[in-house]
């Protein structure tokens, strides 16, 4: 059954006016658009429950919803256990916990009215999912810890054994859920009740399409003009590559491009991709992400969306990304992909930067391999400064050089070495310097580069590249060397520190 949502404005709106004035935003956040969850969590907070412990929020929540839902120990133990690995099937819930008394305690379970189906199990509907699961891992830590790793471990066991695509889909896309890691939770599983429709584009869709990639480029700060001419060259070139995201009255409120690679959608994702095009088109195959996007207020159309492509790629065991958006990067990293490189747009173009990301199976357990290293590491805690991380704020410091107070901002700054903008702009110039003095030609070559293009800014990338007398891939290979090379140097000073 479709659930009517209210919007984020209203939910707030209803906890302001039951007088919460501190947790709005995880009202907001774990209600799911409905009044009667958004009630018991303001009453929670105004307890008063702390909102900086949203699962004893959670509890005392949970204690008004569930007040007339008729559960006993036993089975309250299989739907917090269910919660915590998401979905599940007799066997594993029984591993879990200990079942309620009865002959059918399965079936019990699946007449309670928060429980839907799947495939891999009967699941329990959002924002009640969420909920349970926080309160679970507040009460019994160690308890919530294990049955995710037990599930994960049994997921992939199962996998392995199961031919049938769907089925394998779906255990994929379990898996993933079973990550527990706070960034592909939020990105793909939010608490949301609806599960929207997701299909191949239709040619009655291109209005809708057009309009999604024109809200995508206004709320990025992209070009619109440089959007239109991709989105024109992928419809006419690969129409094909589009998937749709609908409400219920079947109105696109979402899109991908997703193309399969070949040598016709290689032609046209090359503004995207630029340098990096004929290293993807190696050997190719597989699926490439060049865009998705959604309208305000949908979090399930969106995750709906992600997880669609995500899968549709893992099925065809190759999946490029293309994507200037932080949270779509962090969202990669977190599952493992690999850092191809940057796609160096010129600022006249409209274009952003954009990193290219690529997850590959080139076995047949490949897949299975890949999700037992994401599915049992658990959430990601902090990370250090890795090379990734600072090729990007090396780049960026360097396009702020000649503007200290923008160049204050920069997080090169933490780095013991260089603690203020005047003494991190002296160490970026001398080791342009260094490079530019080194003994090997392509790294000299990328020192000369670096300091035309952002010490005395001289031209744009292609009247750098022609003065230099390179060809577009060869100034956009050095350039991207000389950025690592500063990198590195970086890293260096840091760990020393």
């Amino acid at each position: 059954m479709i659930v009517p949502r209210w919007t984020d404005g209203e939910i707030c709106d209803l906890a302001v006016a039951l007088g919460v004035t501190a947790g709005l935003d995880l009202v907001v956040a774990l209600a799911g658009g409905l009044p009667l969850v958004a009630g018991a969590l303001s009453r929670a907070l105004l307890a008063p429950t702390p909102p900086g412990v949203p699962g004893a929020v959670a509890d005392r929540a949970l204690r008004e919803i569930l007040a007339d839902v008729p559960l006993n120990r036993h089975l309250s133990d299989v739907l917090e256990a269910l919660a915590a690995v998401g979905r599940g099937d007799e066997e594993l819930l029984a591993s879990l916990v200990e079942p309620p008394d009865g002959p059918d305690w399965f079936a019990a379970l699946t007449d309670v009215a928060l429980i839907t189906s799947t495939e891999c199990g009967p699941s329990i509907v959002e924002p009640f999912r969420t909920l349970l699961d926080l309160r679970y891992r507040w009460r019994r830590p160690i308890a919530h810890r294990a049955a995710i790793t037990q599930a994960a471990s049994r997921n992939l066991r199962l996998l392995d054994a199961t031919a049938d695509d769907t089925r394998r889909r779906a255990l994929a896309e379990h898996s993933l859920y079973l990550t527990d890691d706070p960034a592909v939770r939020r990105t793909l599983f939010p608490p949301a009740p609806n599960v929207p429709t997701v299909r191949q584009a239709r040619p009655d869709d291109h209005d809708w399409i057009a309009a999604l990639a024109n809200q995508w480029a206004r709320r990025g700060g992209h070009s619109i003009a440089r959007t239109d001419r991709l989105l024109d060259g992928w419809l006419r070139h690969t129409p094909d590559g589009f998937l749709v995201v609908c409400d219920p009255d079947d109105r696109p409120v979402g899109m991908s491009y997703t193309p399969l690679l070949t040598d016709r959608s290689v032609a046209v994702i090359e503004p995207m991709t630029r340098q990096h095009t004929d290293r993807l088109a190696v050997g190719s195959g597989g699926a490439f992400i060049g865009m998705a996007t959604c309208e305000d207020g949908h979090p399930d159309a969106h995750a709906a969306l992600l997880r669609r492509i995500l899968i549709d790629g893992i099925g065809q065991r190759r999946l490029v990304v293309a994507t200037p958006s932080p949270d779509y990067q962090q969202l990669v990293r977190r599952l493992g992909f690999g850092f191809v490189g940057t796609a160096h747009h010129e600022p006249s173009d409209g274009g952003q930067h954009a990193e290219i990301h690529e997850l590959a199976f080139t076995t047949p357990d490949g897949m299975a391999a890949w999700l037992g290293r994401i599915a049992t590491t658990g959430p990601a805690g902090a990370v250090p400064p890795d090379l990734r991380w600072c090729v990007a704020e090396v780049r960026k410091a360097l396009e702020r050089l000649h503007d200290p107070t923008r160049l204050a901002q920069s997080s090169l700054l933490t780095l013991a070495a260089t603690p203020t903008a005047q003494e991190l702009r002296g160490a970026l110039v001398d080791a342009i310097g260094n490079l530019i003095a080194s003994d090997d030609p392509p790294t000299a070559q990328a020192g000369r580069i670096l300091d035309a293009y952002y010490v005395r800014r001289r031209s744009d990338h292609m009247g750098v590249a022609h003065r230099l007398h390179l060809s577009r891939a060869t100034y956009f290979r050095r350039l991207d060397h000389g950025l690592t090379r500063l990198a590195e140097q970086a890293l260096a000073r840091y760990r020393e520190s």
